[in-house]
């Protein structure tokens, strides 16, 4: 059998339970290398693999948000000595993306910043819109195989066209909560 690029191919993987385990040992080991002064980190599994029952790129999205007071840039390399590799802002300006690993269900993407980061923000709360809708998910499945089907061999074009669906649906939550908001306001 071929092995697949994991990093750069598209392929979708039925959901498994095993994702949340190595979860936990993953939070494990991120808690253990940045907290070393008493400082606090909050790290949280995200992405599809989050999701029961969504198929997902078998890779792990972890958001890492420490306290304010300790800067982001001090913890890159005590993510790299547990094996990560920083990639930078990505074009995500105060979010750090880091990646270990390589084999499907053992690899990790990190999303190093705080919590009032707009990256952090919209993957809690697209997560919560997951999961509170089995109409989203379903929705979300669907664009998830149609997307692979068209770019299973170019991952920057199937993530973009994803994020404009996640996009979407992001901003009409906002305007339809600002709008009852107003309305009750009234």
């Amino acid at each position: 059998m071929e092995k697949k690029d994991i990093h750069n191919e598209v392929w979708l993987a039925p959901w498994d339970s095993e994702w949340q385990h190595e979860f936990h040992l993953e939070k494990q080991c991120i808690i253990g290398a940045l907290i070393d002064d008493g400082g606090s980190v909050a790290v949280r599994h995200v992405g599809s693999t989050s999701i029961e029952g969504m198929p997902a790129k078998p890779i792990i999205d972890i958001l890492v948000c420490p306290d304010k007071s300790v800067p982001l840039e001090s913890c890159i390399p005590k993510l790299e000595r547990i094996g990560y590799r920083n990639l930078g802002e990505c074009g995500k300006p105060g979010r750090y993306f880091l990646s270990s690993g390589r084999e499907p269900g053992k690899t990790f993407y990190a999303h190093l910043c705080y919590e009032d980061n707009p990256v952090a923000q919209d993957q809690l709360l697209f997560q919560r819109l997951l999961l509170d809708s089995e109409l989203l998910r379903a929705r979300y499945r669907y664009t998830k195989h149609m997307l692979e089907g068209i770019f299973p061999d170019d991952r920057d074009m199937y993530r973009t066209v994803k994020g404009f669906f996640i996009e979407g649906v992001l901003a009409g939550y906002r305007q339809a909560f600002s709008e009852r908001k107003g309305s009750e306001q009234k």
